[in-house]
């Protein structure tokens, strides 16, 4: 069975049942700050989860991206582990509960998948015998539903917040591929046991936990499923030992090993580096399909990391493997359910050729590094680790070039670092930060910027005892989202007034990090809160700006302008377009003028509220990497930019004032940055422009208009001196200006020449000495404590050149050696070189003799 015929049962399945397909969400969480990427089919969900939301539907069911990038470091270890996987997911938000999600999950697999019933087990909580009473029902035997702990099947929010037993379904590979111990069943620890492998984990959402433990019943229970698509096209398709035989992976791995001539299954390395790759490229490719950027930190660490450890891999599998040729492959796999891979196909391919590029020089600088720690007979734990995070420089390939050098490196400890970085790594993308309030806060911001309000909760703040979350009935502080910054403010209850430093997203609560500790406001206060005016109104000039700049890209350049990402603050904005190559002057200045032009035309905002659709079909320009709703807003500035937007604005874009271009740079293969500046901020950058070119003009005694012409000139002297200086060391080279000995021994011309002691290519002064000679001379040239010795080609078999150099350091100590005509050495003591060449004299004339 092919796995688009599984993804599609299962979603017609519970289609059947009630639920309402869904379609997937963006692997960069919408409005969630605590997450780097979508790790759950659940992600999309949390806020109704958590309490934070009405739920959409009662019940849903979705196919759904997820990007786990805590099991980098172990994909390609086994057949099974991923970065990129599909979660087939149902959800039941206060509908159903275990009576019906379990005999669901079990019809399922053993109707629709046809898999045998004697192959699943089911794993319980110890406690939960509800489950283990439905699990019967179902015709599971006894035997095959084994009781775990916490460890095992217990989920939750976070320390505190909703949390409740699971059950997971295992598949049984059978005895033949296990431990054949008597106690061998699912979550087995014996070493090498493979005979189960998880395919389905049911969460039955019923308690709230509190700070001191303690669980009360839900109001509201909820059903969190998530099966992973590899996994179960694997089990049916019987393909053990892993998802890597599936069709969703095969035509990767048949495409590198055609490349590589390695074809897979018959060396373990070759199958490690085949199954990286595979997996690789498409996490890669579905990253970058959902706007990520390869970069130094956040999301884009995690991507240029994913790309550099398939790009070691690539390496170990020849010169042939190369991961930008599987992106064609991913889109072609995956385009059909996911367009949006199709759209951004030729973009991913260059991002990732570019990586390759860099890699290659950040891989030589790994060696350069590498070799000036080894050569000090020591290779730290840390700085191996350093080399693998910071430039992606495999800590295999440390150890073996250390191992080389008689080096040892503590793998055990490099290991133990790699793991606390996994650990972080886990909580930034899977897990939940606590505290998280129940309680949803309503926005008022847009209309207006002060409110009086109450407060709902208080947390605080892990490791400051000085700062305090806080959360409130209503709130005019916009959170940080949609790459506007966060407003700053200030909260007043009781005649104190305490500062805001910051407001996230939680769900449909908003945060407030205030400067205060938590014991100055308490639930039930009632407070007045007031934005930072001046701040949020050069926050807005910079966002509408951007909205203005958008279509003016798109007008000057074409439709395929189009928005990947901004970060809007109150003295800049970066907007970031995908765009293949970089502006030209031209475009630049077309940009700019029809920006300010529009800004200047004083165009009315308006704001709608309108369904997707009709927001679409009215030519409202939307972000394919977020997330919106099925009423959306939309932000028009007159007839011309019309965007889906749920950030602040002016009134009209003459408050803008002026809009300055600063820079337009790369940021990545088909990825543009605009810097820009807006309203007194650009005054001030213009302000700043027209005293550097003051100054620049009384320096070089020249108006700004000849400025350009003036500096043009001072370069063409530069370059004129420098043409000066390189004819001067050819002389030089040639024997101009250094002091030159010379003495015949039997018709052989021998030269001694004396250079600076910081030249270092002396063999070319010798060349050069050579040419007076008529192919019969010996030229010395010594240069501090190092010398060459060239001798012309007639005589190199009389006299060859290693000799004359251990004639001539006999006397003048140090070491060296030579071959054929050519001979160096060093470490001499430049007193005795006069001593050394008349040695070398003696040597010559008995030698010739």
């Amino acid at each position: 069975m092919k796995s688009a015929e599984i993804r599609q049962r299962f979603l017609n399945f519970f289609k059947e049942r009630d639920h309402k397909v869904l379609p997937s969400a963006s692997l960069i969480p919408f409005g969630d700050p605590t997450l780097l990427f979508t790790s759950a089919g659940m992600v999309p969900f949390k806020p109704v989860f958590l309490g934070q939301a009405k739920p959409p539907y009662p019940r849903a069911t979705t196919v759904q991206k997820v990007f786990r990038s805590s099991d980098i470091d172990v994909v390609g270890h086994d057949g099974h582990h991923l970065t990129f996987f599909e979660m087939l997911g149902n959800f039941s938000f206060g509908d159903y509960f275990k009576e019906k999600a379990i005999p669901y999950a079990y019809e399922f697999l053993t109707k629709e998948l046809r898999i045998e019933p004697g192959s699943l087990w089911a794993g319980i909580h110890n406690e939960d015998d509800e489950s283990f009473e439905i699990w019967k029902r179902t015709g599971l035997p006894n035997g095959r539903i084994r009781r775990f702990g916490d460890e095992y099947n217990f989920w939750a929010a976070g320390p505190t917040g909703p949390c409740g037993p699971d059950s997971e379904v295992h598949y049984d590979w059978g005895e033949e591929h296990g431990c054949r111990m008597p106690d061998c069943g699912p979550n087995c620890e014996h070493p090498g046991c493979d005979r189960f492998l998880e395919i389905w984990n049911l969460v039955f959402i019923q308690w709230d936990r509190d700070q001191a433990g303690h669980r009360t019943p839900l109001a509201r229970t909820g059903i969190d499923t998530g099966m992973g698509l590899e996994r179960i096209s694997a089990v049916v398709n019987r393909q053990q030992p892993g998802v890597f035989e599936t069709d969703l992976f095969r035509p990767l791995v048949e495409h590198w090993e055609k490349e590589t001539g390695q074809p897979y299954g018959t060396q373990a390395e070759v199958d490690t580096s085949l199954r990286v790759m595979a997996d690789h490229a498409r996490g890669s490719t579905m990253l970058m399909a959902d706007a990520v950027v390869p970069s130094n930190d956040g999301r884009g660490y995690v991507l240029r990391r994913l790309i550099r450890r398939a790009m070691v891999h690539a390496r170990r599998l020849g010169p042939g493997a190369h991961l930008s040729s599987g992106v064609p492959i991913v889109v072609k796999l995956l385009g059909d359910v996911y367009p949006e891979l199709r759209k951004q196909a030729n973009q991913i391919v260059d991002v990732v050729r570019s990586e390759e590029e860099r890699f290659s020089i950040a891989l030589r600088q790994g060696m350069e590094r590498l070799q000036g720690l080894i050569e000090r007979k020591a290779l730290t734990s840390e700085e191996v680790f350093y080399l693998h995070d910071t430039l992606g420089f495999p800590v295999e390939l440390s150890a073996e070039l250390a191992q080389e050098q008689g080096v040892t490196v503590d793998m055990t400890a490099v290991a133990a670092l790699m793991q606390g970085q996994r650990e972080r790594s886990r909580v930034a993308t899977g897990g939940f930060t606590a505290p998280l309030t129940g309680r949803g806060t309503r926005f008022v911001g847009y209309d207006q910027l002060e409110a009086d309000t109450a407060v709902t909760d208080v947390f605080a703040v892990s490791g400051d005892p000085a700062q305090a979350d806080v959360f409130l009935e209503a709130t005019p502080f916009y959170a940080e989202r949609g790459g506007q910054t966060a407003d700053t403010g200030w909260l007043t209850s009781g005649g104190e007034k305490v500062r805001v430093l910051d407001v996230q997203p939680q769900g449909e609560a908003i945060r407030h990090r205030v400067a205060a500790p938590p014991d100055r406001l308490t639930p039930g206060d009632r407070v007045h809160a007031a934005v930072d005016a001046p701040r949020r109104q050069a926050i807005a000039r910079h966002h509408s700006a951007t909205h203005l700049l958008h279509r003016a890209l798109r007008d000057v350049l074409g439709e395929q302008a189009s928005q990947a990402g901004s970060s809007v603050e109150p003295d800049y904005a970066t907007f970031d377009f995908r765009f293949p190559r970089a502006l030209t002057a031209d475009e630049i200045d077309q940009v700019s003028r029809l920006l300010n032009e529009k800004i200047r035309a004083d165009l009315v905002r308006r704001v709608e509220e309108l369904p997707l659709d009709q927001a679409i079909a009215t030519g409202a320009v939307a972000l394919f990497d977020e997330k919106y709703g099925d009423l959306v807003r939309v932000v028009s500035f007159g007839d011309w930019a019309r965007e889906l937007c749920g950030g602040t604005h002016v009134e009209r874009s003459g408050e803008i004032g002026i809009a300055l271009i600063s820079s337009d740079r790369s940021i990545g293969a088909g990825i543009r940055r605009i810097e820009m500046r807006a309203g007194a901020a650009a005054e001030q950058r213009v302000g700043e422009y027209e005293r550097v070119l003051a100054e620049l003009g009384e320096t070089l005694r020249a108006g700004p208009a000849e400025l350009p012409a003036r500096v043009a000139t001072l370069q063409a002297e530069v370059k004129r001196l420098e043409k000066e200086i390189a004819n001067l060391r050819q002389r030089v080279a040639a024997g101009g200006g250094a002091e030159i000995e010379e003495a015949r021994v039997d018709g052989v011309r021998l030269f001694l020449q004396r250079v600076d002691a910081g030249e270092r290519d002396l063999l070319t002064f010798a060349d050069h000495a050579l040419t007076r000679t008529n192919g019969n001379g010996v030229a010395v040239v010594v240069g501090g404590r190092n010398f060459a010795v060239k001798v012309a080609s007639p005589l190199a078999d009389r006299l060859p050149a290693n000799e004359l150099v251990q004639a001539f350091r006999q006397v003048a100590g140090g070491k060296g050696g030579g071959r054929g005509p050519v001979g160096q050495g060093g470490g001499i003591d430049p007193e005795r070189v006069d001593d050394a060449f008349k040695s070398l004299q003696d040597y010559v004339r008995e030698h010739l003799r």
